[in-house]
């Protein structure tokens, strides 16, 4: 497989995870009975959606659920993102 099709397979895959992870998110009850599970599925659907923007700049990263180290990671890539999303978890 040519490298250009594998590295959009790997992001698409990581998109497609994260798809899934939002869309729980998105038919469960935020505000009900099933708050721990939405807020599961928001982080990891957070986090494989960061995973697919390192994957697309061809930036390795370790079996890892930090976002910060995920973010550091992305800094040099998209500094003004990182640092956005590093704000957002603060705000």
């Amino acid at each position: 497989m040519p490298r250009n099709e594998e590295l959009r397979r790997l992001i698409a895959g990581w998109i497609g995870k994260a798809d899934l992870d939002f869309a729980t998110v998105v038919r469960l009850e935020p505000e009900g009975k099933f708050r721990d599970i939405v807020a599961f599925h928001a982080q990891q659907a957070a986090e494989k959606y960061l995973k697919a923007l390192l994957t697309r700049h061809q930036i390795e990263f370790p079996k890892t659920h930090l976002m910060q180290q995920l973010l550091v990671l992305l800094s040099p890539a998209e500094p003004q993102l990182a640092e956005l999303l590093r704000e957002s978890r603060n705000g």
